[in-house]
């Protein structure tokens, strides 16, 4: 179907990028997906979901590639699937579950739930994140499932905030940052993290795809939202979907693409320029 390409792999933010930030319908861009694992175009999905989340989607659409969970929290490895790994990566927890090699970069949730309540306790904040609410009031509030929501609350590398009073917003963020901890605003809520995000787990994969692949590599990244501009700003062509509201959201990333298409259709816009570029890329 397609002439002689370069080699690309795909770094691809999962809510309102690849899948429908309220519905969850990952019907749209699913067979494009498939495409790009048939033609060997890594896709690496690199979203705030968990682990749990993201296995369902990589076996719903036959991904046997790295992902990146939580926001960089972490990236998970399918065993063998690189030969080495470079120093660089030495000074990060390094372990193997099942049958991936899992790379931590980010702080374990306790600790930052630990410091999220001495904020609540120290300057009288009220908020909720996932730790302080039911599945089913969490259900409620997302409009997920109760199984969604399983998968959602098994967060290991951050907490995400579904609760706070707008008014009191800056100063939280203020008091979480001199904690050392960061504030990543997503599609619909936010997540603390230890400081990770995820172009540190970008960073670390390109690296390893250079190694791996030993030739030049085109790299890819489409977003939607504030907490991707540090993944693009990585990637040798960064992309942008619109938001729901049909505007992009405002990021500083140098020759940033903007898709005139909502989530999923401007995923697939990012899919056909994929495409073209790697094409045109031979000598």
């Amino acid at each position: 179907m397609y002439s002689q390409m370069a080699q690309g792999v795909v770094f691809s933010d999962i809510d309102g990028t690849l899948i429908d930030i309220f519905t969850g319908h990952f019907s749209k861009t699913k067979k494009f997906v498939r495409e790009l694992v048939r033609i060997k175009i890594p896709v690496v999905l690199c979203s705030s979901k968990t682990k749990a989340e993201q296995v369902l989607i990589r076996k719903e659409a036959g991904l046997p590639d790295p992902f990146i969970v939580e926001n960089g929290g972490a990236i998970y490895i399918p065993l063998g699937y690189f030969e080495d790994f470079p120093e660089a990566i030495s000074k990060y927890r390094v372990k193997t579950i099942g049958n991936f090699k899992v790379i931590e970069l980010g702080k374990q949730v306790a600790q930052i739930r630990s410091d999220l309540q001495s904020i609540r306790d120290d300057y009288n904040l009220e908020f909720k994140g996932i730790s302080d609410l039911s599945i089913d009031k969490i259900s409620k509030l997302t409009d997920m499932s109760r199984e969604a929501v399983s998968n959602m609350i098994q967060r290991e590398y951050g907490e995400t905030i579904l609760e706070i009073n707008k008014n009191d917003l800056q100063y939280f963020v203020t008091k979480v940052e001199e904690l050392g901890l960061k504030v990543i605003f997503g599609g619909r809520f936010f997540d603390i993290t230890g400081g990770n995000d995820k172009g540190m787990a970008v960073k670390l994969l390109i690296e390893l795809y250079r190694q791996k692949y030993k030739c030049d590599v085109a790299f890819f990244g489409i977003g939607d939202s504030k907490n991707d501009e540090s993944m693009l700003k990585i990637v040798d062509y960064p992309m942008l979907v619109q938001r729901m509201d049909k505007t992009w959201q405002p990021l500083n990333v140098n020759g940033l693409n903007r898709l005139e298409g909502i989530g999923p259709e401007g995923w697939i816009l990012a899919f056909n320029k994929i495409l073209n570029i790697l094409e045109n890329k031979l000598p």
